[in-house]
């Protein structure tokens, strides 16, 4: 990774017009699109878009680009923590082929991540981070000129659980630094992150809702858990050491008291990121990069509300609330305008996408699959679809030494509308009355899309249904015994610090 006095030194070369050749050997590229945008949305679920089920007006803007490209219906992402999901994003790659474990650990930088690739190409590349999940220190800034990580928002007054930055902010970044280079860049990769919905949920007040902090968020996961097992383990212990067995499966969706508020607060989180994602749009097309642009909006993972046993969180589990994203992909000559596609995809599948649009080599690493054909109406056949949680961690003792990190933490396959989920840590009788299994669970999502109905548990016994989960199991196991992550080490350089003052406020979860 290219020091940060280096990487100064190559923002004033490439800055100026003169020696845009000279900025590293560059390539002029000649492909048929002259900007790409690529905005990632970070603890955004896809049915708080008013494009995806939720009421009308919650998101005007993501529906006007909706309305203008293509939205994929049925996105999973491969991973339902920062770190690791925006890894995959940018490699095109699993989890456990780019080496990513969760938040903190380090990104090898023999990953071919999208930023080298359009830097390569000759585009100008610059970042704006939303929170420090994504930070240099972590090696993410990989392939980028210029990488903004100047957050507003400290950690440490039970407002935040990490340094971060309101949307606003991450806008009005990009925008001034775009005035600043657009007329000494040929062509811009721009790459904005907004953190807005992760908790604990804390609006602005210009966007109208109730703002929450930590503690109104573990007051919340600690009465849900215990009505349900009579006992208040809370997040950090979950978070640290694992679901207890009773837990899993075992939540109904009803909604408690403390749901109200924080649900609240959530929704108008994500109202005002689209409005700061209005203002960006409308500034990009003042500054005339819009209109000659790729635009691709995702998010990086959802959030468990008080539908499932993992409540008010990600990581834990492989439930579609965590797993399934919001994709958009707007081209500025129209092509796929108005069209939604209904095909299973996975995250991962940007990176060849654009690679496909742009006509650039894809990374041996890849393992996406474009879906160039879905922006023309093309049926295509995309094979499983895999995700795997990262949580719990380090106490949990399952992070072993030589073994993949997220190796014995629960792991997901989908094919079409069956999704398979199995939880290695937890373990239950075999059935045969000798010996234990791990816990798994069989879901349709086309009858069962809140995945209320664990076919395993009511119906483990149908032939059809043994079958069913025979293949998915291979095709899990296959898809396990591939794994070949590149070296990556935790980074605790602020993980303690966090820690510390976690504690003091009475919360020590990990940073998510």
């Amino acid at each position: 990774m290219r020091s940060i006095l280096q990487r100064s030194t190559l923002q004033v070369l490439c800055l100026a017009p003169l020696l845009l050749s000279a900025c590293g050997g560059r390539p002029e590229y000649s492909g048929p699109y002259k900007h790409v945008i690529l905005i990632t949305m970070d603890t955004t679920r896809a049915d708080h878009l008013s494009c995806y089920g939720a009421p009308a007006g919650a998101t005007p803007h993501l529906d006007a680009l909706a309305a203008q490209g293509t939205r994929f219906a049925d996105v999973t992402t491969p991973a339902p923590t920062t770190l690791a999901a925006h890894t995959s994003i940018m490699t095109g790659s699993w989890p456990h082929t780019h080496g990513v474990v969760r938040n903190g650990f380090t990104v090898n930088e023999q990953n071919r991540m999208l930023a080298e690739l359009l830097h390569e190409a000759g585009f100008h590349t610059a970042a704006f981070l939303g929170s420090f999940a994504l930070e240099s220190r972590f090696h993410f800034d990989q392939g980028f000129d210029h990488f903004d990580e100047d957050f507003t928002i400290l950690f440490g007054d039970g407002t935040a659980d990490q340094n971060q930055r309101r949307g606003e902010d991450v806008t009005a970044a990009a925008l001034r630094y775009v005035a600043r280079v657009k007329d000494d860049v040929p062509r811009l990769f721009l790459f904005l992150h907004y953190f807005d919905p992760h908790q604990p949920y804390a609006p602005p007040p210009s966007a109208q809702g109730p703002r929450t902090d930590l503690r109104d968020v573990e007051r919340a996961v600690r009465a849900h858990q215990e009505a349900l097992i009579g006992e208040a383990y809370g997040s950090a212990r979950v978070i640290n050491e694992g679901l207890p067995l009773a837990l899993v499966g075992a939540a109904d969706g009803s909604s408690l008291p403390e749901d109200g508020i924080l649900s609240a607060a959530y929704a108008a989180e994500v109202s005002y990121m689209d409005r700061c994602l209005g203002t960006l749009f409308e500034g990009l097309e003042k500054e005339g990069i819009l209109d000659e642009a790729v635009v691709v909006v995702l998010a990086d993972h959802g959030e468990t509300m008080q539908e499932h046993h993992d409540f008010w969180n990600h990581g834990l589990w492989l439930y579609q609330t965590t797993v399934h994203v919001p994709l958009i992909m707007r081209l500025p000559d129209g092509r796929g305008a108005g069209r939604v596609v209904e095909t299973p995809v996975s995250s991962i599948d940007v990176l060849p996408t654009l690679c496909d649009l742009l006509g650039l080599e894809v990374p041996p690493r890849c393992e996406g699959t474009s879906l160039l054909a879905c922006l023309d109406g093309e049926s295509l056949e995309r094979g499983p679809i895999f995700s795997e949680a990262t949580q719990p961690g380090p106490r949990s003792g399952l992070e072993r030494e030589g073994s993949w990190g997220n190796l014995f933490k629960p792991r997901a396959v989908r094919r079409g509308p069956w999704k398979l989920v199995v939880s290695p840590y937890h373990q239950v009788p075999a059935g045969t009355g000798k010996g234990t299994r791990a816990l798994s669970q069989l879901f349709n999502l086309d009858d069962d899309p809140g995945e209320t109905h664990d076919l395993l548990r009511d119906g483990g016994a149908d032939t059809r249904i043994q079958a069913i989960t025979s293949e998915l199991a291979g095709l899990l196991l296959a898809w396990q015994k591939k794994a070949r992550p590149l070296p990556s080490h935790f980074d605790r350089s602020q993980f303690d610090e966090t820690q510390r003052r976690l504690k003091e406020m009475g919360y020590a979860g990990e940073d998510e």
